[in-house]
């Protein structure tokens, strides 16, 4: 019989990883009336009335339970964009107070969601929001970065009472000590770039250099020690056209080409489905900054697209994760080895080391019928659509024909 690893989770598709950045200790007052409002907030709120993480829950995810957020988080007192403000900012620290580390290591305990790592104060303003500068292009030797990322580190374990496991670029921007540093702080995985503009010359910097999309979207790995890096592949605003058009002709011409301009959006989908690559769906908690111009893309302007993209992935072949539990499944699919007997095809092992000891690894059999696979613990594990999920165990699984009842 044959049989072989699933690339995700369950012999999905794609899987389908939803990264909203920034969600930090801090509130801009946008209207300058001294109050938060809604869009006003990153996180300084928590899960309060005018709360951005409210929002996103009551108006997304209550709709999709089966969508899985990763927030990457600035620990620190988050920079403004500029010297020169024109909005009053509010940030702290994530462990800030009792109150503050409460919200936060809930986020991260909560089974749908995950807090990754996204620096400290993301970078440092200059005169004008041009001049600002991400964090990682501010590290003069990876011993400088080591040593802020060590700082990060442990405010993000004094707050969520545990180190992180991943992160993001601040900008998707860094410098040549960046990766470096990545590996040395040993994180398991990461985001390095936003990956839509691949194969365009004028994208290079951001997207990897990669003018193939077919690997530019997948999953890759640096360092010598392999951290996995995720990419990002699908703005949340993908439909805005038809959700939150303008008022100018062009926009009146895609509410009168809705479905026709909603078809073309969705070939970005389409790609990604039917070359199983990443779905990396990219957003922010918060349109305001202090400058007075609106962060992009976020969730309040991009509500309707964001739905419109989870309806539309309701009814495809897709693995809803947070980037730890991708990268635990890319590890053991890259690391666990199948061995099967040329005298017994019902029998085979599950070769690995000890430290994947406790994942679930998704094969792929051959099976005409139903099938079920005995554990070498003496339990029994259904092949559903010939997709059996399987904990890994030292010791023999023997593949049994029809349904164990």
């Amino acid at each position: 019989m044959h049989m072989e690893k699933c690339k995700w989770f369950n012999g999905a598709d794609s899987p389908v990883f939803f990264m909203i950045d920034d969600l930090a200790n801090t509130w801009v007052d946008v209207n300058h009336n001294g109050v938060p409002d809604l869009e006003e907030d990153w996180g300084y709120c928590k899960n309060g009335e005018a709360s951005s993480f409210r929002y996103l829950n009551e108006h997304i995810l209550r709709h999709f339970p089966q969508v899985k957020v990763t927030f990457f988080v600035p620990v620190g007192a988050r920079a403004g964009m500029s010297d020169h403000p024109v909005c009053r900012q509010i940030s702290l620290p994530i462990n800030a107070d009792e109150e503050s580390k409460a919200f936060f290591q809930g986020v991260h305990q909560h089974p749908s969601y995950e807090l990754a790592y996204h620096g400290t104060t993301h970078g440092r303003t200059g005169p004008t929001p041009e001049d600002f500068i991400q964090e990682w292009e501010l590290f003069g030797s990876p011993e400088e970065a080591m040593k802020r990322i060590g700082e990060g580190v442990s405010v993000y374990a004094d707050a969520v009472g545990e180190r992180p496991r991943g992160g993001k670029y601040c900008g998707y921007a860094g410098n040549a000590f960046s990766d470096e540093s990545i590996e040395r702080a040993g994180f398991t995985w990461w985001c390095r770039y936003w990956n839509r503009g691949a194969g365009d010359p004028a994208m290079s910097r951001i997207s990897g250099g990669d003018p193939d999309p077919l690997t530019n979207y997948d999953i890759k790995r640096f360092g010598e020690s392999g951290v996995i890096d995720i990419p990002s592949t699908v703005d949340g605003g993908l439909l805005n056209g038809i959700y939150r058009p303008d008022a100018s002709l062009k926009g009146m011409a895609k509410r009168l080409l809705k479905t026709s301009f909603s078809r073309w959006k969705l070939r970005e989908l389409d790609y990604l489905l039917e070359n199983r690559l990443v779905i990396g769906i990219q957003e922010h908690i918060s349109p305001a900054r202090d400058d007075g111009k609106r962060q992009s893309p976020n969730i309040f302007d991009d509500c309707g697209s964001l739905q419109a993209i989870f309806r539309y992935l309701d009814g495809k072949n897709v693995w809803y994760c947070t980037g730890s539990e991708l990268a635990d499944y890319v590890n053991l699919r890259d690391h666990v080895q199948v061995v099967t007997y040329p005298d017994e095809e019902s029998v085979f092992t599950l070769e690995h080391e000890s430290r994947y000891g406790n994942g679930i690894l998704s094969l792929k059999l051959d099976q005409p019928h139903p099938a079920s696979i005995l554990l070498p613990d003496g339990t029994t594990v259904r092949a559903a659509d010939g997709i059996a999920n399987l904990p890994l165990m030292k010791g023999e699984y023997f593949i049994r024909e029809g349904e164990t009842r």
